[in-house]
């Protein structure tokens, strides 16, 4: 499952031509060749495909995003291993797409993906007490990270967005 998940995030944002591009899903060159390698080995990649990986991530807009996601989910990681780095890179890059978290990592539902996190990610999965989507919670954890609330506890059961943050994701 989690091999399918990097060969669709993969293929999704490490696209040139896509958008948002996430280079080498923001890791340095010899660690995204080593997950290619281990993954993906018979990837068949266009041409320039693999220099264009060489490119950094960006520092505007949506990257930022993607910075700021990446710290959160490595400073929460269970073990401080390229195994839980490489997660982190996949989580924070797939947050980018348009559709629900586990939509965009490729899984088969969004209980595969709450599991995955509670693996990779205990402490930070454990915060999400309310069952909050995933993507939701995350940002809310920026911004309680830099000291905004959007809504003061317990106050999402009132707010107008509630099925925004908490509804089905189907």
């Amino acid at each position: 499952m989690l091999d399918a998940a990097f060969a669709r995030v993969i293929t999704d944002f490490c696209d040139p031509g896509a958008a948002p591009f996430i280079p080498a899903l923001g890791l340095d060159a010899g660690a995204f060749r080593g997950l290619l390698e281990r993954l993906l080995p018979h990837y068949a990649a266009a041409p320039g495909w693999l220099a264009a990986q060489q490119a950094a991530v960006g520092t505007d807009g949506i990257l930022d995003e993607f910075r700021d996601l990446l710290e959160l989910l490595l400073a929460h990681r269970a073990v401080p291993d390229a195994a839980h780095r490489d997660v982190a890179h996949l989580v924070a890059a797939a947050c980018m797409g348009n559709n629900h978290l586990w939509q965009d990592m490729g899984l088969p539902s969004r209980s595969a993906l709450s599991t995955l996190l509670a693996a990779y990610f205990p402490a930070l999965a454990a915060k999400n007490t309310g069952n909050m989507k995933w993507k939701k919670f995350f940002y809310r954890q920026l911004c309680e990270r830099a000291g905004f609330t959007a809504c003061n506890r317990p106050s999402c059961a009132a707010c107008c967005d509630y099925d925004t943050c908490f509804g089905a994701e189907e």
